[in-house]
């Protein structure tokens, strides 16, 4: 439950010990009067009580559609990031509009502000946006330096890598292993994507990062290279 609801709560509890503590002090100071007026303050009390749980009663019915709300816009945004959308515009690698570069501003004006903040040891990242394990945006002095997706539907990508008119090559020519790497590269800007499934549970996972050293040594970078020229 949120802190809107425990603080509402909060109030009712405040507002009901005051008007106990009101009825009381009438039926303390009021028992030398009429019977009719002992009544009439009870049945205020009863009252007072009653519309209190109304009140309650409405406040968990709003706590649980806006949890229900949360949990569906959750749901929504796992469908979306799993189904990876990417296009190279101007040397930049963007993946669901974000490209490297960007700043964390635009991570949440894209997908908006429900993320984890964490602090990676070892990245060179100042922090971590993590929206719920499903999308990790690295950023150091607020600029995006690399981006990881992970369970991204296989199928789906395949298809979109399959399509992509780009510098692209696998870690094998045949492709016959559904599980072989898979890389996108950008020359203009170095940035290259890694999509591998050697990872736990044989997920796919996305890596969007600039290229170290190794991609000009690796065989079949060389080979695609050439081929193209």
């Amino acid at each position: 439950m949120n802190k809107y609801f425990y603080r509402e709560v909060r109030k009712l509890i405040e507002s009901k010990k005051r008007v106990m503590n009101n009825v009381m002090h009438e039926l303390t100071h009021t028992s030398k009067t009429p019977k009719h007026k002992r009544s009439y303050v009870v049945l205020t009390l009863v009252l007072a009580i009653s519309i209190m749980f109304l009140v309650l009663y409405k406040i968990l019915i709003e706590n649980e559609q806006i949890t229900a709300t949360e949990q569906q816009s959750q749901i929504e945004m796992h469908s979306i990031l799993k189904k990876t959308t990417f296009f190279l515009k101007q040397g930049n690698l963007y993946i669901h509009g974000i490209a490297l570069g960007d700043s964390q501003e635009s991570v949440i004006e894209l997908l908006g502000e429900k993320y984890s903040i964490e602090q990676e040891d070892g990245s060179g990242a100042d922090f971590v946006m993590d929206y719920d394990g499903v999308a990790r945006y690295y950023l150091r002095e607020d600029k995006l330096f690399q981006i990881v997706l992970m369970k991204v539907d296989k199928k789906y990508f395949y298809h979109l890598f399959a399509d992509y008119e780009g510098f692209k090559f696998p870690s094998s020519h045949s492709l016959k292993n559904p599980d072989d790497d898979r890389f996108i590269y950008s020359k203009e800007t170095n940035q290259i994507l890694k999509a591998t499934t050697n990872v736990p549970n044989r997920d796919l996972y996305l890596y969007l990062g600039f290229a170290g050293p190794e991609l000009m040594e690796n065989p079949d970078f060389i080979e695609m290279e050439q081929s193209l020229k």
